[in-house]
């Protein structure tokens, strides 16, 4: 990487529903906008809820070094890692309690890959639906390997509320159909984008592109928000600008709006 502030701008961009496609794969289209939008001098970051490990593919394709991964937990940059945070063992065993009287399987994610606590029916269509390998199920892991974050498989918005109230040191939000995610309560994706400022003491603008849930607090802390046209409401009403779909140009049609390209 060249000097960080010979950059224009940073832009950091979600996956699911917003850089990838409806199987969960990059258009070419996409491909060639973000070689051609470094090009102009900015620079891209990844700001998912999958964990670093997940994207060597995307990262090859497009030429991407740097991810805000696991919703703000663990950041890399350039193959290293420039920020994580670890969930204490006391949160998780709080979560567990919790999770248990609805047999809700919990998924725990590091640096270097994810396991089950449990295998459920709910477990297998929450992985099927991000086209993503099934984890093995070791209940004790996280007690000798640091946690980073955890989803809590269900596909009921309403226990949002109910995991607040029971752990309330950790933030819970629908992230997909499927699964809650769960991360500490100060750390989401917009305090990623803020710790990839201040470890690269970076002066220039930033832009931000999302569509879901656990997008807002991303394009919140960014300069130019824009959301895809598959967004849930909230997000679309806080954003500078809303772009078509994911699956109809809509990476490529924010591109031309800000004139990145």
């Amino acid at each position: 990487m060249k000097n960080i502030n010979d950059y224009k701008a940073l832009a950091f961009f979600d996956l699911d529903g917003t850089l990838l496609n409806s199987q969960s794969q990059l258009d070419g289209e996409v491909i060639d906008g973000i070689r051609k939008i470094r090009d102009n001098g900015v620079l891209p970051f990844i700001a998912t809820g999958r964990g670093n490990f997940e994207l060597d593919d995307i990262m090859k394709q497009t030429g991407i070094t740097g991810a805000v991964s696991l919703n703000g937990q663990y950041i890399v940059l350039d193959g290293k890692t420039i920020y994580k945070e670890q969930i204490p063992i006391s949160s998780v065993e709080k979560l567990l309690s919790a999770s248990e009287p609805h047999n809700e399987a919990l998924s725990f994610y590091d640096g270097q890959g994810y396991w089950l606590n449990k295998i459920t029916d709910h477990a297998r269509t929450a992985y099927a639906y991000t086209h993503a390998p099934m984890p093995d199920a070791a209940p004790e892991r996280y007690l000798t390997d640091e946690v980073n974050m955890l989803l809590v498989l269900t596909n009921q918005l309403s226990q949002v509320e109910y995991y607040k109230k029971e752990v309330p040191e950790l933030n819970f939000f629908m992230n997909s159909p499927s699964s809650i995610d769960v991360t500490n309560i100060s750390t989401n994706k917009g305090t990623g984008l803020k710790h990839v400022l201040d470890v690269l003491d970076f002066k220039g603008e930033t832009f931000a592109f999302g569509d879901g849930r656990n997008d807002l607090h991303l394009l919140a802390a960014a300069d130019h928000k824009t959301a895809m046209g598959n967004s849930v409401p909230e997000l679309k009403e806080m954003a500078d600008f809303v772009s078509s779909s994911n699956t109809d140009h809509g990476i490529i049609n924010a591109f031309k709006h800000w004139d990145l390209m």
